[in-house]
């Protein structure tokens, strides 16, 4: 792969290029379903070059890091139906265009990630009206007082491909402080057993990060999640492989059987959390 001067190899900060690759071929493959303006133009401004990476020649890959957007696009569209003058924040953004995705225009947005991505969103995603970047380490629990956030309004939280690179207690100890501070909010991310965390160091190999490591999974989340803090409640397991968006794309034979066996083995799946009032 043809590194960008503005991303560090092997970094976890250059996996944000893995969904970017991943909804650029969906945008090319399927336009009519999954349409991105952002995508194409962003890799092609970071002058990355997939050709000779075997993971985004094979549907099942690039199709994973495109769905999880989607997920997460939803359970932001059925929160804001509760609570529609909510706070949307981001954790670990990347170079995620969910506001754009879900053309709000309207809500507070808050994208949060560290000073090397936040300067690459930037320079290449144009903020809305409402949408701040706040450059930070998610482990020090000060930017919680960098969040505007009104009880009576709501909050809602994603974290997509970010847990993995955490260390277990890391993840434990900012969902407790979360639930203690943003009452009433909720937060949707995706997660993996432990062989599930196999295949996705397997995966950030075959996109040329070699010495990138992968550490968070979960075997029991509801019981994980909810043991953590009397604060944290409703946790609902969601299904990853086929993603909230049903149908609409051909599968190949590979991508079945990958889904299948996800299914079946619990490798992969989305997160929906509550945080008691």
């Amino acid at each position: 792969m043809k590194m960008s001067n503005e991303l560090k190899e092997n970094t976890v900060q250059h996996t944000l290029c893995m969904p970017l690759c991943g909804r650029m071929i969906a945008a090319q493959e399927y336009p009519d379903l999954f349409p991105d303006r952002d995508a194409e133009r962003i890799v092609r401004e970071l002058g990355e070059d997939i050709s000779g990476r075997a993971m985004y020649r094979l549907q099942y890959m690039w199709m994973n890091c495109l769905i999880r957007q989607y997920n997460l696009a939803w359970e932001i569209t059925e929160y804001l139906k509760q609570h529609p003058k909510a706070t949307v924040v981001k954790l670990g953004a990347g170079l995620s265009c969910l506001r754009r995705q879900t053309g709000n225009e309207t809500n507070p947005w808050y994208c949060l990630d560290m000073e090397n991505v936040i300067s690459l969103r930037e320079k290449h995603i144009p903020l809305g009206e409402h949408e701040q970047n706040i450059a930070c380490d998610l482990n020090d629990h000060s930017w919680f007082d960098k969040i505007s956030f009104d009880p009576a309004k709501g909050i809602v939280f994603t974290a997509g491909g970010l847990f993995y690179y955490f260390e277990k207690e890391n993840v434990r100890r900012l969902l407790y402080a979360m639930a203690e501070k943003f009452s009433g909010g909720m937060i949707a991310f995706d997660a993996v057993n432990a062989l599930g965390l196999k295949g996705v160091n397997a995966e950030v190999k075959l996109a040329g990060m070699n010495r990138t490591k992968s550490f968070f999974s979960l075997e029991l989340p509801k019981e994980e999640l909810e043991g953590w803090s009397p604060s944290i409640i409703n946790v609902i397991e969601k299904d990853y492989a086929d993603g909230y968006l049903k149908g609409g794309y051909k599968k190949t034979p590979v991508t079945h059987l990958f889904n299948w066996i996800m299914r079946t083995f619990h490798m992969g799946f989305m997160i929906h959390a509550e945080f008691a009032k």
